[in-house]
Protein backbone atom coordinates (compact mmCIF):
# COMPACT_ATOMS: atom_id res chain seq x y z
CA UNK A 1 0.00 0.00 0.00
CA UNK A 2 2.62 2.36 0.93
CA UNK A 3 4.76 1.90 -2.58
CA UNK A 4 1.57 2.33 -4.44
CA UNK A 5 0.86 5.51 -2.85
CA UNK A 6 4.45 6.72 -3.19
CA UNK A 7 4.01 5.47 -7.12
CA UNK A 8 1.05 7.89 -7.44
CA UNK A 9 2.93 10.62 -5.36
CA UNK A 10 5.58 10.53 -7.84
CA UNK A 11 3.64 10.71 -10.86
CA UNK A 12 1.62 13.52 -9.47
CA UNK A 13 5.05 15.13 -9.19
CA UNK A 14 5.93 14.33 -12.63
CA UNK A 15 2.33 15.49 -14.30
CA UNK A 16 3.10 19.09 -12.42
CA UNK A 17 6.32 19.13 -13.39
CA UNK A 18 5.79 18.75 -17.24
CA UNK A 19 3.29 20.99 -17.24
CA UNK A 20 5.13 24.07 -15.12
CA UNK A 21 7.54 23.10 -18.17
CA UNK A 22 4.66 23.15 -20.39
CA UNK A 23 3.37 26.64 -19.30
CA UNK A 24 7.04 27.95 -19.08
CA UNK A 25 7.32 26.91 -22.92
CA UNK A 26 4.28 28.65 -23.68
CA UNK A 27 5.61 31.92 -21.49
CA UNK A 28 8.70 31.98 -23.77
CA UNK A 29 6.77 32.01 -27.19
CA UNK A 30 4.58 35.21 -25.74
CA UNK A 31 8.01 37.00 -24.47
CA UNK A 32 9.39 35.87 -27.82
CA UNK A 33 6.68 37.55 -29.73
CA UNK A 34 6.20 40.47 -27.30
CA UNK A 35 10.16 41.36 -27.90
CA UNK A 36 10.21 40.94 -31.81
CA UNK A 37 6.71 43.89 -31.70
CA UNK A 38 8.81 45.78 -29.82
CA UNK A 39 11.53 45.86 -32.01
CA UNK A 40 9.76 46.31 -35.11
CA UNK A 41 8.06 49.14 -33.16
CA UNK A 42 11.67 50.65 -32.19
CA UNK A 43 12.24 50.50 -35.98
CA UNK A 44 9.34 52.57 -36.89
CA UNK A 45 10.42 55.13 -34.82
CA UNK A 46 13.52 55.55 -36.01
CA UNK A 47 12.22 56.06 -39.49
CA UNK A 48 11.45 59.96 -39.14
CA UNK A 49 12.16 63.57 -41.20
CA UNK A 50 15.16 65.97 -39.36
CA UNK A 51 15.45 69.02 -40.92
CA UNK A 52 19.08 71.01 -40.60
CA UNK A 53 20.37 74.07 -42.12
CA UNK A 54 22.14 73.28 -45.25
CA UNK A 55 22.92 76.67 -46.09
CA UNK A 56 22.22 80.38 -44.43
CA UNK A 57 23.05 83.78 -45.23
CA UNK A 58 21.98 87.35 -43.43
CA UNK A 59 22.68 90.79 -43.99
CA UNK A 60 22.13 94.64 -42.82
CA UNK A 61 21.92 97.86 -44.78
CA UNK A 62 20.43 101.31 -43.92
CA UNK A 63 18.11 102.49 -46.69
CA UNK A 64 17.91 106.07 -47.81
CA UNK A 65 15.39 107.08 -45.47
CA UNK A 66 17.92 105.74 -42.67
CA UNK A 67 15.76 102.83 -42.15
CA UNK A 68 17.40 99.63 -40.50
CA UNK A 69 17.40 96.67 -42.97
CA UNK A 70 17.73 93.09 -41.73
CA UNK A 71 17.92 90.32 -44.74
CA UNK A 72 17.91 86.60 -43.56
CA UNK A 73 18.18 83.06 -46.11
CA UNK A 74 18.56 79.62 -45.41
CA UNK A 75 18.17 76.50 -48.00
CA UNK A 76 16.64 73.78 -45.37
CA UNK A 77 17.53 70.15 -45.69
CA UNK A 78 16.00 66.77 -45.01
CA UNK A 79 18.35 64.77 -43.82
CA UNK A 80 15.82 62.00 -42.30
CA UNK A 81 14.39 58.85 -44.07
CA UNK A 82 10.75 60.08 -44.37
CA UNK A 83 8.88 63.31 -45.83
CA UNK A 84 8.54 66.62 -43.31
CA UNK A 85 5.55 69.16 -43.42
CA UNK A 86 7.42 72.48 -42.05
CA UNK A 87 5.25 74.20 -39.46
CA UNK A 88 6.01 77.03 -37.81
CA UNK A 89 9.06 79.49 -38.72
CA UNK A 90 10.63 82.14 -36.87
CA UNK A 91 13.47 84.29 -37.74
CA UNK A 92 15.83 86.18 -35.02
CA UNK A 93 17.57 89.31 -35.47
CA UNK A 94 20.49 89.42 -32.83
CA UNK A 95 23.01 92.07 -31.58
CA UNK A 96 26.75 91.11 -30.39
CA UNK A 97 25.57 90.31 -26.73
CA UNK A 98 23.25 87.70 -27.70
CA UNK A 99 20.02 90.26 -27.22
CA UNK A 100 17.09 89.89 -29.67
CA UNK A 101 16.83 92.96 -31.73
CA UNK A 102 13.55 92.01 -33.23
CA UNK A 103 12.14 88.64 -34.97
CA UNK A 104 10.14 87.75 -37.92
CA UNK A 105 7.13 85.43 -38.14
CA UNK A 106 4.52 83.90 -40.29
CA UNK A 107 6.33 82.83 -43.01
CA UNK A 108 6.67 79.78 -45.00
CA UNK A 109 9.31 77.04 -46.91
CA UNK A 110 9.06 76.13 -50.26
CA UNK A 111 8.26 73.97 -50.80
CA UNK A 112 6.58 73.21 -47.48
CA UNK A 113 6.69 69.86 -47.55
CA UNK A 114 10.75 67.92 -47.99
CA UNK A 115 11.40 64.39 -48.86
CA UNK A 116 14.46 62.54 -47.45
CA UNK A 117 17.51 64.72 -49.27
CA UNK A 118 15.84 67.25 -50.50
CA UNK A 119 16.01 70.97 -49.76
CA UNK A 120 13.47 74.26 -49.14
CA UNK A 121 14.02 78.00 -49.09
CA UNK A 122 13.53 80.29 -46.31
CA UNK A 123 13.50 84.09 -46.64
CA UNK A 124 12.72 87.18 -45.26
CA UNK A 125 13.80 91.25 -44.85
CA UNK A 126 12.30 93.44 -41.97
CA UNK A 127 12.98 96.75 -40.49
CA UNK A 128 14.79 96.77 -37.08
CA UNK A 129 13.44 99.74 -35.48
CA UNK A 130 15.40 101.72 -32.38
CA UNK A 131 18.72 100.34 -33.57
CA UNK A 132 21.34 101.14 -35.64
CA UNK A 133 23.11 99.17 -38.54
CA UNK A 134 26.10 98.74 -36.06
CA UNK A 135 23.97 96.92 -33.27
CA UNK A 136 23.15 93.61 -35.31
CA UNK A 137 25.38 91.03 -35.01
CA UNK A 138 23.91 87.43 -36.59
CA UNK A 139 20.52 86.22 -37.31
CA UNK A 140 19.44 82.36 -36.52
CA UNK A 141 16.00 80.06 -37.43
CA UNK A 142 13.53 77.79 -35.61
CA UNK A 143 11.22 75.86 -37.08
CA UNK A 144 9.30 73.19 -36.35
CA UNK A 145 8.08 70.12 -38.27
CA UNK A 146 5.89 66.68 -38.67
CA UNK A 147 6.83 63.51 -40.27
CA UNK A 148 4.18 62.56 -42.74
CA UNK A 149 3.86 60.22 -45.61
CA UNK A 150 2.30 62.51 -48.12
CA UNK A 151 4.32 64.35 -51.29
CA UNK A 152 4.20 67.74 -52.50
CA UNK A 153 2.90 68.52 -55.93
CA UNK A 154 5.93 70.08 -57.44
CA UNK A 155 6.08 72.28 -61.03
CA UNK A 156 9.01 72.80 -63.21
CA UNK A 157 10.62 75.94 -63.48
CA UNK A 158 11.78 76.50 -67.50
CA UNK A 159 13.92 78.93 -69.07
CA UNK A 160 15.31 80.52 -65.66
CA UNK A 161 16.85 84.15 -65.78
CA UNK A 162 19.50 85.51 -63.37
CA UNK A 163 19.01 90.13 -63.90
CA UNK A 164 21.37 91.73 -62.34
CA UNK A 165 20.00 94.88 -61.45
CA UNK A 166 22.71 96.43 -59.30
CA UNK A 167 23.38 99.73 -62.37
CA UNK A 168 19.43 100.61 -61.38
CA UNK A 169 19.66 102.84 -58.38
CA UNK A 170 16.06 102.34 -58.05
CA UNK A 171 16.11 99.01 -57.94
CA UNK A 172 14.19 97.06 -55.01
CA UNK A 173 16.18 94.12 -55.11
CA UNK A 174 19.33 93.96 -56.74
CA UNK A 175 18.39 90.84 -58.53
CA UNK A 176 15.70 89.95 -60.48
CA UNK A 177 14.81 85.92 -61.75
CA UNK A 178 12.65 85.39 -64.32
CA UNK A 179 11.00 82.55 -66.16
CA UNK A 180 8.12 79.97 -67.10
CA UNK A 181 6.19 77.11 -64.73
CA UNK A 182 5.30 74.16 -66.16
CA UNK A 183 2.58 72.44 -64.10
CA UNK A 184 3.88 68.81 -65.56
CA UNK A 185 1.76 66.86 -62.95
CA UNK A 186 -1.66 65.06 -63.23
CA UNK A 187 -3.57 67.83 -61.03
CA UNK A 188 -4.36 71.63 -61.18
CA UNK A 189 -2.27 74.27 -59.30
CA UNK A 190 -4.28 76.62 -57.49
CA UNK A 191 -1.55 77.95 -55.40
CA UNK A 192 1.68 78.12 -56.51
CA UNK A 193 4.67 79.33 -54.58
CA UNK A 194 8.01 80.00 -56.33
CA UNK A 195 11.40 80.42 -54.70
CA UNK A 196 14.79 81.03 -56.26
CA UNK A 197 18.70 80.73 -54.23
CA UNK A 198 21.04 82.77 -55.43
CA UNK A 199 24.51 81.65 -55.74
CA UNK A 200 28.05 82.61 -56.09
CA UNK A 201 31.16 80.95 -58.40
CA UNK A 202 31.91 78.95 -55.12
CA UNK A 203 28.50 77.74 -54.51
CA UNK A 204 27.81 80.15 -51.49
CA UNK A 205 23.88 81.17 -51.11
CA UNK A 206 23.50 85.27 -51.34
CA UNK A 207 19.89 85.55 -51.12
CA UNK A 208 16.52 83.92 -51.94
CA UNK A 209 13.59 85.66 -53.76
CA UNK A 210 10.24 84.46 -53.42
CA UNK A 211 6.66 84.58 -54.84
CA UNK A 212 3.50 83.35 -56.36
CA UNK A 213 1.48 83.34 -59.35
CA UNK A 214 -1.79 84.82 -59.43
CA UNK A 215 -3.70 82.14 -62.09
CA UNK A 216 -3.56 78.68 -61.88
CA UNK A 217 -2.34 76.22 -63.81
CA UNK A 218 -4.28 72.70 -65.50
CA UNK A 219 -1.62 69.92 -66.40
CA UNK A 220 0.51 70.91 -69.09
CA UNK A 221 -0.41 74.67 -68.27
CA UNK A 222 2.32 77.42 -68.44
CA UNK A 223 2.63 80.91 -67.22
CA UNK A 224 5.85 83.36 -66.50
CA UNK A 225 6.72 84.50 -63.12
CA UNK A 226 9.19 87.30 -62.02
CA UNK A 227 11.04 87.65 -58.59
CA UNK A 228 12.25 90.65 -57.13
CA UNK A 229 10.87 90.02 -53.31
CA UNK A 230 11.92 90.81 -50.45
CA UNK A 231 14.70 93.19 -50.78
CA UNK A 232 18.10 92.07 -50.40
CA UNK A 233 21.41 93.17 -49.03
CA UNK A 234 23.17 95.80 -51.72
CA UNK A 235 26.63 94.16 -50.80
CA UNK A 236 25.66 91.23 -52.72
CA UNK A 237 25.33 93.17 -56.10
CA UNK A 238 27.65 91.85 -58.69
CA UNK A 239 28.45 88.61 -56.74
CA UNK A 240 25.40 86.04 -57.74
CA UNK A 241 26.49 83.57 -60.93
CA UNK A 242 23.84 80.48 -60.85
CA UNK A 243 19.84 80.69 -59.76
CA UNK A 244 18.25 77.80 -58.54
CA UNK A 245 14.41 77.49 -58.67
CA UNK A 246 11.53 75.71 -56.66
CA UNK A 247 8.03 75.85 -57.40
CA UNK A 248 5.25 73.51 -55.40
CA UNK A 249 1.29 73.88 -55.27
CA UNK A 250 0.68 74.84 -52.11
CA UNK A 251 -2.70 72.79 -50.14
CA UNK A 252 -3.95 72.33 -46.85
Amino acid sequence: MRKLLFGLTFLSVGFLAACGAEESTTSTKVDDNETQTNTEQTEEVKAEASIEVFQETYGVWTDSIDSVWVHYSAEVKNNGEEAASIGDIQVNFEGADGSVLGTDTMLSATPGIIQPGETAYITTSTTLDGYAETDFAKASLNLDFDTVSEEAQLLKADATKLVDLSADEYAYSPYKVTGTIINDSEEKSDDIRIASGLYDAEGKLLGVLEGSLQVSLNPEGKAGFELTYPELPKDISGKATEVKVKVYNWTW
